[in-house]
């Protein structure tokens, strides 16, 4: 547990960096880009990043978890990271050319104006998702090698740094939007470099593949397994991000713009806990495969309610903020009155998912990892029902409640699941403790008087939430 509690505590801080600049590029993104450009570049991360999860077919899973079966020393590490590396890379080459064959049905998907944008820069898609895959891979290696802080370093810091630098570039007339998007793709390779430079720092990271390492079932049982969380991954992705799928082609890259805002603020604060998860991972794996039953549950109790704390503690600093959020979003630019109401549908979802634990990390880790791509898979036919039918009948709030349905019943399987084969499950008498502070803090600080500027009044409020919730918590 102590490596897991270093290593989150870490990976935190850099995140926490990386929201800060996270939220910068949103402000500046909002401000400078004109609506419809700034949704085609969201529809372009999200595309990409969903096919790298294709691409990969499951191998930087397969990297963090089996890893623990071979770390550095073992005779078989090199012909492990050799077949970890190849299969990947020949899947990527392949859904790459994807995009190509998809060209001509562009028109029949889009609005004539979305699908002239998508046609000039077909080219941007497999080249964001081959430098993505490449980084992914690393990423999954790192994590094996207990490395998540210096991992998260790459994306969440040194992406975001080059990010701001092009919109700022873009914003003095220095670079034009063509220039902008072309140097935000091309320059993923400085965060691959990064993370390359990191991991060849680190003993055992050698490729040769000596051949009767594996036997032919062995690959199989390894490219299966892989395949089994490639498909739980894209499946599990594509129910989080359906919403934004369908509002381009129903909605049209203005819509997506504004969406946009509303998920990325989302993700931004629940970066914490997303980095619990990584670090908790190869720790769950370790006990499972030990036979560590009570140091299994151990750590899952202690992580669930590390997830609990963040999650209503998030939940009640935005609850707080709203119209201080609305209000921020007006002065940055105008045309985002929607922001308010889909950044409170959208937390609902994200409340339940924090507060059912790390249910989809320690279910991967064990024999029954195949529930997880079966009740994904299901889910994501709901999902897209529900977000086909509510986006045409309530427009962008619609993807919101669509989005936010699907992971509450999805979460409630997880948790269901977990109980019933491992009779583990996140809640305890923390859990009561933790709502009831959350609510009390939370209904003293929205008590507050509005004190007229929207900077003052949120730093108030929040000082005051965060100290009422740290007395009652940790006192």
């Amino acid at each position: 547990m102590g490596i897991v509690v270093r290593q989150s505590i870490k990976s935190v801080i850099v995140t926490l960096g990386g929201v800060l600049l996270g939220g910068l590029i949103a402000v500046l993104s909002t401000r400078f880009f004109p609506k419809h450009e700034m949704g085609f570049r969201e529809n372009l991360i999200k595309v990409s990043t969903w096919t790298t999860y294709l691409a990969m077919f499951g191998f930087n899973y397969t990297i963090l978890i089996w890893g623990q079966k071979y770390p550095p020393g073992h005779e078989k590490r090199s012909s492990f990271l050799a077949v970890t590396t190849l299969i990947p890379l020949i899947f990527s080459v392949v859904i790459c050319a994807l995009f190509f064959a998809a060209e001509p049905f562009l028109d029949s998907i889009y609005s004539p104006r979305d699908a002239a944008m998508m046609r000039r820069y077909i080219w941007l898609f497999p080249l964001l998702t081959f430098f993505t895959c490449m980084i992914s891979w690393l990423e999954g290696y790192l994590q094996a090698m207990h490395k998540t802080a210096l991992q998260n370093l790459g994306r969440e810091v040194i992406a975001r740094i080059i990010y701001i630098a092009l919109i700022i570039l873009f914003a003095f007339d220095l670079i034009s939007f063509h220039t902008f998007l072309w140097l935000y793709v091309i320059l993923y390779i400085v965060p691959f470099l990064f993370l390359l430079m990191i991991a060849m720092r680190n003993p055992g990271f050698h490729f040769k593949y000596v051949k009767g390492s594996f036997s032919k079932s062995e690959i199989r049982e390894i490219i299966g397994f892989s395949g089994y969380h490639m498909l739980t991954a894209a499946s599990t992705v594509l129910i989080l991000q359906l919403d934004a799928f369908l509002l381009g082609p129903l909605g049209g890259f203005e819509q997506v713009a504004v969406y946009s805002i509303a998920t990325l603020s989302i993700a931004m604060l629940r970066n914490p806990t997303r980095v619990i998860g990584i670090a908790a991972t190869p720790a769950f794996s370790k006990s499972y495969n030990d036979g560590d039953t009570t140091g299994l549950k151990d750590l899952f109790a202690r992580s669930s309610v590390n997830m609990q704390i963040i999650g209503v503690g998030m939940f009640a600093l935005v609850y707080v903020n709203i119209n201080n959020i609305q209000e921020i979003m007006a002065l940055i630019k105008g045309g985002f009155g929607e922001i308010k109401g889909l950044i409170m549908i959208l937390m609902l979802g994200q409340l339940f998912d924090m507060m059912t634990g790390l249910n989809y990390e320690l279910i991967s880790v064990t024999r029954f990892f195949r529930f997880n791509f079966w009740i994904a898979l299901i889910l994501m036919v709901i999902v897209f029902g529900l977000n086909f039918l509510f986006i045409k009948e309530y427009g962008i709030f619609g993807a919101a409640w669509g989005t936010t349905i699907g992971l509450i019943i999805f979460n409630i399987a997880k948790a269901a699941f977990l109980w019933k084969k491992l009779q583990m499950q996140p809640f305890s008498k923390a859990t009561l403790y933790i709502l009831g502070a959350g609510a009390v803090a939370g209904g003293l600080a929205w008590l507050i008087p509005n004190l007229g500027n929207v900077f003052a009044d949120g730093i108030i409020r929040s000082l005051v939430f965060g100290a009422l919730m740290w007395y009652a918590l940790f006192r």
